[in-house]
């Protein structure tokens, strides 16, 4: 798994591996993100693997934002975060600060904005 910033420090890339093996890496690398201002986003597109504890640490770094009132964002999922999602039944809305969207679309952008 690799964890990156973009320019702006406020997108988080994560790629590779999302797996067990990873969770206390992707732990520490969500806790350090959540330090930084509102607005900020996670970017999946590169994620080639995903399981349950990824899951669980990205709903976790969402209800931390939530709390702190910082409003973060999930976007340009892989298809691997989508469909290991889906198999648990685990909604991808969960994945964001749906209090504050405005439509189906703002749930999970394409980090375009």
């Amino acid at each position: 798994m690799q964890i990156s910033k973009d320019d702006s420090g406020k997108v988080l890339r994560l790629s590779g591996k999302l797996t067990i093996m990873e969770a206390e890496e992707l732990r520490v690398g969500l806790s350090d993100f959540l330090r930084g201002d509102v607005g900020l986003t996670i970017d999946l597109s590169q994620a080639d693997k995903c399981d349950t504890s990824a899951l669980q640490l990205l709903y976790s770094a969402r209800k931390t934002a939530e709390i702190k009132g910082i409003r973060l964002e999930f976007c340009n999922l892989s298809d691997v975060v989508r469909s290991s999602s889906e198999e648990i039944g685990f909604r991808l809305s969960d994945l964001t600060a749906a209090a504050e969207a405005t439509s189906a679309n703002d749930l999970v952008n394409d980090c375009a904005k």
